[in-house]
C-alpha cells in the first residue's frame, strides 16, 4: 500500500473554510481518497512538510494519522491484509484497532481519537501516562499486562520518586484504555488490573477549600501601579469572583451571544451536556472589566482560542497572581498557599455562607444544579432575589 497525505489544493475542492487535508491511498490497483475533516487556506499550510504552518494542535493530529498509516504499512509487511475501506475507518477513528496485539498501538489510536474529538487536555493527560509506560518498556502487548507487570511498573515509578497519587493516576489511565479495548471487542477481559492498585489507593479525603476574605478582595480591587499583565490577571480573577466563581475557561471562551440585557448566561464547561444554563446580573464592576478588554467578533475577549493559547494564558495568569499576592501581602485561608483559579469560586461560596445566603440560592448563583429529592421540584428563585444575594456577596 502507498499513501500520500497532503492539502488538496485543487480549486474544485475549495470549501468555505479552505481546502481539505486528504490522504490518497493506493493498494492492489485500487485508489481511495480520505478527507480528514481538516481545512486550511494555502497561506496556512507548509507544503514542504505537508503540515499546518501555525495550528500546532492540528499538526499533532496529522502526525498521529501518519503514525497510524505507518503502523498499517508495518502490518502489511508482516503479512496482514487490509482493504482500503478498513484503512479509511482506521484513519477516521471508526475502526476497532490497528494491531490487536499491541497495547501501545491501541493506546496511540485512543489518544489520537481524543485529539480528533477536540478533547486536547484529556488527550495530553493520557499521552503523558503513555510516555511514562514507554520509558519502562518500549513494547507492550495486551498479553504483557498482568499483575506482575503492573507491580513492576509501580515499583519502578516509586524508585524514580513518583508519589502514590501520580502512580495511581497512571494506572487508572492504563485501565481506562484497556477497558476501552474490551468494549470494542479487541480483546477478552483478563482482568490484569485486579489487585494492581494495592498500596497506592488514594483516599478521597475532603480537603479544606482555599478562599480569600472580603478584605483581600478589596486589596485586589484597589491594587495600583501594576504592569499590564499583572493587572489583567487581577481583573480576570475578580471577574471570575463577580460571576459567581465561574471557571477561567468559561470566561476566556465567553461569546457575545451569551450576554443580553445586562445579564450573562453560562453553562459551566465541567457540566456541559449534563448541567443547565443559568444567568447572572452583570454588575457595574464586572461591566467595567468587560469593557476594558472586549473586542468585536464571536468572542468577548481577544486572546487566542486554541488550546495552546489558553494554556499559555492560564500559566501566565498564575504567575502574575503569585506576584501580586506577594506584593499586596494577601493570605489564602485557612492554611495559606497561592491564589489559584478555584480560589475565586471557593471565595464566592465562603462569603455567601458567612452572609447566610440560602444553600439552594447560592447553588443557583454558582451554576450548581440542585439534585436532591427535596429541591428538584422547587421553582428557581426569582431574578430579583438572586440579584440581591449576588450583589450582597460581591459588594
Amino acid at each position: 500500500m502507498r499513501y500520500n497525505l497532503k492539502l488538496d489544493d485543487r480549486e474544485n475542492q475549495k470549501r468555505k473554510n479552505g481546502f481539505p487535508v486528504a490522504v490518497f491511498l493506493s493498494h492492489k490497483a485500487k485508489n481511495k481518497k480520505v478527507n480528514l475533516g481538516l481545512f486550511f487556506e494555502k497561506s496556512e499550510w507548509d507544503f514542504k512538510k505537508q503540515l499546518p504552518s501555525k495550528d500546532v494542535n492540528a499538526a499533532i493530529l496529522i502526525r498521529k494519522k501518519i503514525l497510524a498509516l505507518e503502523n498499517i504499512l508495518l502490518d502489511i509487511a508482516s503479512g496482514k491484509n487490509y482493504t482500503l475501506d478498513q484503512v479509511k475507518d482506521l484513519l477516521l477513528g471508526s475502526a476497532k484497532f490497528i494491531n490487536t496485539a499491541s497495547f501501545l498501538d491501541f493506546y496511540e489510536v485512543f489518544v489520537a481519537e481524543k485529539m480528533a474529538a477536540g478533547k486536547i487536555s484529556t488527550a495530553l493527560g493520557y499521552e503523558n501516562a503513555l510516555n511514562s509506560l514507554k520509558v519502562y518498556r518500549t513494547s507492550v502487548s495486551f498479553t504483557d499486562l498482568s499483575y506482575q507487570f503492573l507491580n513492576g511498573f509501580k515499583a519502578w515509578r516509586e524508585k524514580e520518586g513518583n508519589s502514590k497519587s501520580t502512580i495511581h493516576t497512571y494506572l487508572r489511565k492504563y485501565r481506562a484504555v484497556y477497558n476501552e479495548a474490551v468494549k470494542r471487542g479487541v480483546i477478552i477481559d483478563k482482568k490484569p488490573f485486579a489487585g494492581a492498585f494495592a498500596g497506592i489507593t488514594v483516599k478521597a479525603n475532603r480537603t479544606k477549600k482555599r478562599n480569600l476574605t472580603k478584605a483581600s478582595i478589596l486589596k485586589l480591587e484597589r491594587a495600583k501601579n501594576l504592569t499590564m499583565y499583572h493587572q489583567r490577571a487581577v481583573d480576570l480573577f475578580l471577574l471570575m469572583f463577580y460571576f459567581g466563581g465561574q471557571d477561567l475557561k468559561d470566561i476566556y471562551y465567553l461569546e457575545h451571544k451569551k450576554i443580553n440585557n445586562n445579564r450573562v448566561y453560562f453553562m459551566r464547561g465541567k457540566l456541559a451536556g449534563t448541567g443547565y444554563e443559568f444567568d447572572l446580573k452583570i454588575v457595574a464592576k464586572a461591566q467595567k472589566i468587560i469593557d476594558k478588554y472586549k473586542v468585536k467578533g464571536k468572542y468577548v475577549f481577544p486572546w487566542r482560542k486554541d488550546f495552546e493559547g489558553y494554556r499559555s494564558f492560564r500559566n501566565n495568569l498564575r504567575r502574575s497572581l503569585d506576584f501580586v499576592q506577594s506584593q499586596e501581602k494577601i493570605e489564602v485561608l485557612p492554611l495559606g498557599g497561592f491564589i489559584r483559579i478555584k480560589v475565586a469560586r471557593h471565595t464566592f461560596a465562603t462569603i455567601g455562607k458567612q452572609l447566610f445566603v440560602e444553600t439552594d440560592l447560592l447553588r443557583e448563583l454558582m451554576g450548581h444544579e440542585r439534585n436532591d429529592v427535596d429541591t428538584i421540584y422547587k421553582d428557581k428563585y426569582p431574578e430579583n432575589v438572586r440579584d440581591l444575594a449576588h450583589e450582597k456577596i460581591i459588594d
